[in-house]
């Protein structure tokens, strides 16, 4: 168990309830608001890590799913208090309000599911809520929403009812039969039937209560109406009340069950109640974290400060009221539009702790110690901090802050004297693990004697090891800050052009006060400023001379800064532009490569049609020599016009340099590779597999250098796709004998593979001039042969086949004569 955060009482100054009024805000449950206004500081670092990661959880589940089904949860530990005293009997508004509760778990599990991928711890802690399943089914049938005992409940409180229903029924019957006596418009002032003190009673007129014997149990404000029960139904009245009676003990009696039932259930309960409440307190840290745009601070275990930009959480919190102001009714004339918080800088080394703030008045100095001690407090309850990536902070066990005026005319204390007093508890409890911070350390008493204070009480804080933060006017208090080795001055930075405060942090120089400034601009007389100048010490006058040339030059180098920042901002939106150009251009390529394919495919499927209405043409026509060399010269006119085609519509080459004889290349237009047989000018004449294509050389992309290898059969014939007609390749033009082998090996395929390479390979041999094929199949089970024998049989280009010779192969060939006009 770590020690418990001691925050000093004077502490109040920092506004730290203030901030916790601003999470309890984002809280969505009765039980997280208690929890936010309630927190404490941790001081167990690896405890603060888990805390801030659990946040982080919670920013990214309520990113990606949405915030968590808070809605409708009640605050049901008053009904539990009750509960937890042996033979008590809780309400029925109070059991029915648990309904939710119980149904809320049901739906937390589910959402807990859901967030598992990107907050698993906070899914682990959901999927542990007791559900109750048993008991808040026992409440819902015997409880409605509005807190009512339905009768349901119970067998006997259902007969008691249906009995009331019964007797109110034929109570208000026989009422209603002394409206129909002849003298009922004298005797009744109106025509109805109400209740008196659990009675059915009837409206009389006053001078008619002779008329009807009964019971008064009421009169109208006026006397002039009576509420008489009639003799007639006095015992129906009194079954009636006695049935009612029954009722309630029987409610009675299932209320105190219920009780039980709840009772028995406290330690689940308890669980489920505190459970839903810590869920809501780190959702309301989520989401204060995500309206401040806050980072994850880093708990380093060195005593390094950094917090760079650094926002008071106040400031941002009145800057959002300002926004909802504004956008509500519209900013007057005149009225800024927004309400900007400047941030700052926070820098505090180890081996320097105490920093030593000066400045003008309202330039930031007391704004820098609250926004500090208000992010580590932040940060060691939980919570992200508003500020740029990269914080780190360390662990601090206590905070001591003496920040405001605590002059108080009731306990004789001035200014000085309640600070001394709050110093004195300081100095008594501060360690090495402590934050001290001092607003206007030195003031309320003499110059000199408060500088000499406060320069002892720094020494001191800095070989106690705390890490100190103090602002002051105090001119002595500079130069320590300047000497001493623990120590460090920085100041508010001020604009003497415009006499305003820009509330940044400049380390390592000390600050002015610009009084006198400050004063000629509020209106003082100019030469009351001048005596006031003259006033002043020659050592004062000069090192205020100094200070004012260091802003001077701190100004000039940060514009300078700021418009180098701007340049590098012009040069990557210029760069940004560059590169999106470049891939737009990349993107127009791609697209005109996209339809050069395209076009290249639309070619081919041209061509293929083509073949196929010659290959459809020659087995209709006669198979003469004649007929079969126009029907080549139609291929050869349809090539030149693909090729014309191709030419015109060809992508930019990818190969670099042009293609030469025995290069292996792509057609890239056509999707082909093959080797270079011949270049005449700028047409090359390409072999790819069993085709030979001439193309323009801008069509091509170099592959590979030199002469391609040989491929075999398998490499000239490739294996084709089924039930593809005859022909159907893409062939360009018609290959020539030396681009057919005059012989085919189909050892090895089955007979449909070796049907269709046989079909293609007989085409492309009666083509090139081929005037016999040999077809080696093999012997094996005969298969092949008999399918090579069936196809040359019947296939119009094939004059005849025979087996082949010894020299041939034997019976494991076949040899074909094409047919030749």
């Amino acid at each position: 168990m770590s020690p418990a955060f001691r925050l000093s009482a004077g502490s109040g100054g920092l506004e730290w309830p203030q901030v916790l009024a601003l999470l309890a805000r984002e809280a969505r449950t009765p039980m997280g608001r208690e929890l936010a206004i309630a927190t404490l500081p941790c001081t167990d670092p690896d405890a603060i890590r888990r805390a801030l990661g659990e946040t982080r959880q919670a920013r990214a589940a309520m990113g990606q799913i949405g915030v968590p089904p808070w809605e409708g949860i009640p605050d049901v530990r008053p009904t539990l208090e009750t509960a937890r005293v042996p033979g008590s009997v809780a309400e029925a508004t109070e059991l029915a309000a648990l309904i939710p509760l119980l149904e809320a778990a049901g739906r937390l599990l589910a959402y807990g599911r859901a967030i598992q991928p990107v907050a698993p711890d906070l899914a682990d802690a959901l999927a542990g809520f007791p559900r109750q399943t048993e008991l808040a089914d026992l409440l819902r049938r015997s409880l409605d929403a509005d807190g009512q005992v339905r009768d349901e409940a119970a067998p006997a409180l259902r007969r008691v009812r249906q009995r009331i229903r019964d007797l109110r029924r034929e109570l208000v019957k026989r009422l209603e039969a002394y409206f129909a006596a002849p003298n009922a418009d004298t005797t009744f002032q109106e025509r109805y039937v109400t209740v008196r003190h659990g009675r059915y009673v009837l409206p009389i007129r006053a001078e008619a209560k002779s008329r009807l014997r009964g019971i008064v149990h009421d009169r109208s404000q006026s006397g002039a109406t009576l509420f008489v029960e009639p003799e007639a139904v006095v015992e129906a009245n009194n079954d009636l009340v006695q049935a009612a009676r029954e009722e309630e003990t029987e409610i009675l009696r299932i209320l105190a069950a219920l009780t039980d039932a709840v009772r028995a259930a406290l330690p689940e309960l308890d669980d489920l109640v505190a459970g839903i409440g810590g869920l809501d307190l780190i959702f309301a840290r989520g989401a204060l974290a995500e309206r401040m745009e806050a980072v994850e601070p880093t708990i380093a275990d060195e005593r390094d400060v950094v917090l760079r930009g650094a926002l008071n959480p106040l400031l941002l919190s009145q800057a959002w009221r300002v926004a909802a102001a504004v956008a509500g009714r519209g900013a007057a004339e005149g009225e800024p539009s927004e309400y900007k918080v400047i941030p700052m800088d926070i820098e505090i080394k180890a081996e320097r702790p105490v920093l030593v703030i000066t400045g003008p008045n309202a330039g930031g100095k007391t704004v820098a110690l609250k926004t500090l001690g208000l992010l580590v407090l932040m940060a060691q309850s939980g919570c992200h901090v508003p500020a740029r990536d990269g914080a780190r902070l360390p662990v601090f066990s206590q905070c001591f802050a003496i920040v405001g005026d605590e002059q108080s005319v009731a306990e004789n204390l001035s200014t000085f004297s309640a600070f001394v007093k709050q110093l004195r508890e300081v100095l008594e409890r501060v360690d090495a693990r402590s934050l001290v911070l001092l607003d206007e350390l030195g003031a309320g008493t003499d110059p000199d004697d408060g500088a000499a204070l406060a320069q002892a009480v720094l020494e001191d804080l800095a070989e106690r090891g705390a890490v100190v933060v103090a602002s002051t006017h105090l001119e002595p208090l500079k130069g320590f800050a300047s000497t001493h080795p623990r120590a460090r001055n920085a100041s508010v930075e001020f604009d003497p052009e415009r006499l305003a405060p820009t509330f940044r942090l400049i380390y390592d120089r000390p600050g002015q006060s610009y009084a006198l400034s400050i004063g000629a601009r509020l209106g003082l007389p100019a030469a009351l400023i001048e005596r006031a100048h003259a006033h002043r010490s020659i050592q004062q006058r000069q090192l205020q001379e100094l200070l004012a040339r260091l802003d001077d030059r701190d100004r000039k180098d940060a514009e300078r800064g700021a418009q180098l920042e701007r340049r590098e901002a012009e040069s990557a939106g210029l760069l940004a532009r560059a590169q999106a150009e470049l891939e737009a251009a990349r993107t127009s390529a791609r697209e005109t490569i996209a339809r050069a394919k395209a076009e290249a495919q639309r070619l081919v499927t041209e061509v293929r049609r083509h073949v196929n209405e010659e290959w459809d043409r020659l087995k209709r026509a006669e198979k003469s020599r004649p007929e079969l060399e126009r029907a080549r010269k139609r291929l050869v006119e349809t090539a030149q016009k693909v090729a014309h085609t191709a030419g015109a519509t060809a992508p930019e080459p990818d190969g670099a340099g042009p293609a030469t004889v025995g290069d292996r290349v792509e057609i890239t237009h056509l999707g082909l590779k093959g080797d270079v047989l011949g270049v005449d000018g700028e047409t090359v004449t390409v072999q790819a597999g069993a085709v030979t294509v001439k193309v323009p050389m801008q069509a091509l992309r170099v592959v590979s250098r030199g002469p391609s290898p040989q491929g075999g059969e398998g490499a000239m014939y490739p294996r084709p796709r089924r039930g593809r007609a005859p022909g159907d390749g893409a062939r360009i033009s018609t290959p020539g004998k030396g681009a057919v082998a005059v012989e085919m090996n189909i050892i090895g395929r089955t007979t449909d593979e070796a049907r269709d390479l046989l079909e293609k390979y007989l085409d492309d041999a009666f083509l090139a001039g081929l005037t016999s094929v040999r077809i080696i199949h093999g012997k094996g089970t005969g298969a092949l042969r008999r399918a090579v024998e069936e196809l040359l049989s019947a296939h119009p280009l094939v004059a005849e086949h025979r087996p082949g010779a010894s020299s041939e192969g034997g019976a494991g060939a076949t040899v074909a004569t094409l047919t030749q006009g």
